[in-house]
């Protein structure tokens, strides 16, 4: 009587804490007494006892309270006011030896059993129970416990043997003999257990990052990435739980036991040889399965909506997982501006590029309607704040020019938006004792920063952030540094540089001071400095069929010694080239026009020359082809005018083109003392 007194009491509170949104509380009164009824509650079932309906109810609530619990500490954690105290209540609630153990002896049962001839354990209640409290764990530990010691190895090393049972083998090979896209499939409650927790369990475990690394393991891991590509190639499969719940575990096993270095050469050879049968059949991430991803998965109205608005963590979790999928595989090599490592240990050697990337930013996914760029952008709108990190990871790696035009009719002030939002991660990350924020490195966060920089319209919008990555830098960070050297690469923000007091006084000095035993910062503090430098370009304006000409014309100027650079577009052309060749022409002295029939035939030579003279930039026009006759296009007549005409096949008149080019640069060097002369007397 006093047990069932008590087994009432605690089950009562469980449906008032149901109830409640107070997590802090259910986190403390989820004491001792729950754990001993929950404990004699698998002991009962594990003995094929029948359970009462009081009991299900009680482990009903008690797990989905756990789950919850977890749930609401991992989405909405920018939420928490105690987070000190939830993680220690984690700690107290959900890794205590007792019910672990129990936990343990339920994975074997589950294991071990045989599926009965009525389907009864295929369909058993208690499994769901048990998978949330699984899944509660996992959670727990992959982004709250990373320190926990020592981890629950005897649960893991169970969960472990779960995967490469003969019950998830038969599992996978009864998916992937199923390919019929438009028959729905019953997923049982057995089989997400096998395929959909311990999947996700095993990959939560920072001990079996290298679960399936050896060669054996090949066999496996095609049946889980086909089993990914049959899911969604599903109808309406993100209308089905059980799918969804399956591909999130996948999708993590592949994510943190698959290593990089075993397949990316796989990969990438199979990417680029497309008509070669024996490397598609030796890759199971091929194009499907990452369209699939992409176009199915991400780019699900339906996933995307429930993601920005985070009304379901089950969804938030798979978008999230599928994020950092797309980010693994894309981080599978050098990281751009990485040229000066010396100690860079990346699978990739620096002369095979990631074939993944490539494709991600082709037009050749499935469907063709959206590239990944326009697909992922809405994610960095999602509540969850991994899901936005992720969604940012992946787009400083495979946004280009383009990308960003389309999404600025959309969204004009997109550039913006990401440097800020990009700044607030990195500043929540720099506060933390162990410079995380949600699992992500400072340095990190600083590297995704980094990779949108190649974009002059992106680097404008650092200008506000420049004190701070001052700070960052004077703390020894390198991406800092990086960061500061390609800012300073850029022409139109160099005035705004040198103005920049937090800047100047780094430069002139802390830093030589900083990192005089360093030799890697000492050397992009040096190039920071020369980027800084007032310089003097020059732009060669010619048609490709005069590349000859051309070369030997530039090795002439720099053998000279009149510029600081010499802009040629093979050796400076970004993604996009209107942009960049107007840009280039704006910041140089000279624009020399290279003449011959081919050049003024060209209507993209004819708007270069016509650009310079519309911003007032000196030209200079030289021919380069003998028989040239300028007079035989009369626009050449005219832009030309009185302006000296050189013809450098001739040495003479080279001699005297560089001879005139010294005088200006004399003049001007004059004129810019005789002004700052006065400017000191006044």
């Amino acid at each position: 009587m006093a047990y069932n007194n008590d087994f009432n009491s605690l089950l009562s509170q469980l449906q008032e804490l149901e109830k409640s949104k107070d997590y802090l509380t259910i986190g403390r009164t989820l004491d001792r007494r729950f754990d001993s009824k929950i404990n004699d509650i698998i002991k009962k079932w594990i003995s094929n006892d029948r359970l009462s309906d009081e009991e299900k109810k009680f482990i009903d609530l008690y797990s989905n309270l756990q789950l919850y619990f977890v749930e609401y500490c991992v989405f909405d954690s920018q939420l928490i006011i105690n987070n000190e105290d939830i993680i220690e209540l984690f700690r107290t609630c959900l890794f205590r030896t007792k019910q672990i153990e129990d936990l343990k002896q339920a994975v074997i049962f589950v294991r071990d059993e045989q599926p009965s001839n009525d389907n009864t354990t295929e369909e058993d209640e208690m499994l769901i129970y048990l998978m949330r409290m699984l899944d509660a764990r996992s959670l727990a530990y992959r982004l709250c416990f990373r320190d926990l010691n020592p981890p629950p190895k005897n649960l893991n090393n169970e969960l472990n043997l779960c995967l490469t049972h003969f019950h998830a083998k038969n599992y996978l090979y009864n998916m992937n003999s199923n390919n019929n896209t438009n028959k729905n499939m019953h997923v049982s409650y057995r089989h997400r257990f096998f395929i959909g927790c311990c999947t996700f369990a095993v990959a939560s475990f920072d001990e079996n990052r290298g679960y399936l690394k050896n060669d054996d393991n090949k066999k496996h891991i095609c049946l889980l990435a086909k089993y990914i590509r049959i899911v969604l190639n599903k109808k309406n499969f993100e209308r089905n739980k059980s799918f969804l719940y399956c591909l999130r575990g996948i999708l993590a096993l592949l994510t943190n036991c698959v290593p990089t270095e075993n397949w990316i050469h796989i990969i990438n050879r199979a990417l680029v040889n497309k008509n070669d049968d024996d490397a598609q059949q030796a890759n199971p991430f091929n194009n499907d399965l990452f369209s699939l991803i992409i176009v199915r998965l991400l780019g699900s109205n339906i996933f995307r909506d429930t993601a920005i608005r985070s009304d379901s963590n089950d969804i938030t979790s798979l978008v999230d997982v599928a994020l950092v999928f797309l980010n693994k595989w894309c981080d599978a090599s050098r990281d751009l501006n990485d040229d000066d490592d010396e100690n860079n240990n990346d699978s990739l050697s620096s002369d095979e590029p990631n074939q993944i990337i490539n494709f991600l930013r082709s037009s050749t996914l499935l469907g063709g309607k959206l590239g990944t760029a326009q697909i992922i952008i809405p994610y960095i709108d999602a509540k969850y704040d991994h899901v936005r990190l992720m969604a940012v990871s992946t787009l400083s790696k495979i946004m280009n020019f383009q990308d960003f035009q389309d999404l600025q009719k959309k969204k004009a002030n997109i550039a913006e938006d990401i440097v800020k939002f990009i700044f607030e991660f990195i500043d929540r990350a720099f506060v933390q004792g162990n410079l995380k924020y949600e699992g992500i490195s400072f340095e990190r966060l600083l590297c995704y920063l980094l990779r949108l920089l190649d974009h002059d319209f992106v680097k404008k919008q650092t200008l506000p952030y420049i004190p701070k990555i001052v700070t960052y830098a004077e703390e020894r960070h390198l991406n800092a540094l990086k960061i500061l050297r390609k800012i300073s690469s850029s022409q139109d923000m160099k005035q705004d540089l040198r103005n920049n007091f937090e800047l100047n006084e780094f430069l002139t000095t802390k830093a030589s001071c900083l990192f005089a035993s360093d030799p890697m910062m000492k050397k992009i503090i040096e190039q920071i400095r020369q980027n800084l430098l007032p310089g003097r370009q020059a732009f060669i304006s010619y048609c490709h069929r005069d590349k000859r000409q051309c070369d030997e014309f530039v090795k002439t100027l720099e053998q000279a010694n009149l510029f600081t650079n010499v802009w040629v577009d093979r050796s400076y052309m970004k993604d996009d080239m209107a942009y960049t060749i107007t840009s280039a022409i704006r910041q140089s002295k000279v624009v020399f026009v290279l003449l011959s029939n081919a050049y003024c035939t060209s209507d993209f030579c004819r708007r270069e020359w016509q650009f310079a003279i519309s911003e007032k930039i000196k030209v200079c026009p030289v021919s380069v082809q003998e028989d040239f006759q300028r007079d035989a296009f009369d626009w050449v007549v005219f832009n030309i005018g009185y302006s000296p005409f050189y013809k450098i096949y001739k040495n003479d008149e080279l001699q005297r083109l560089i001879k005139n080019l010294r005088s200006d640069k004399h003049e001007q060097s004059q004129s810019i003392n005789k002004t700052t002369t006065d400017s000191a007397e006044t």
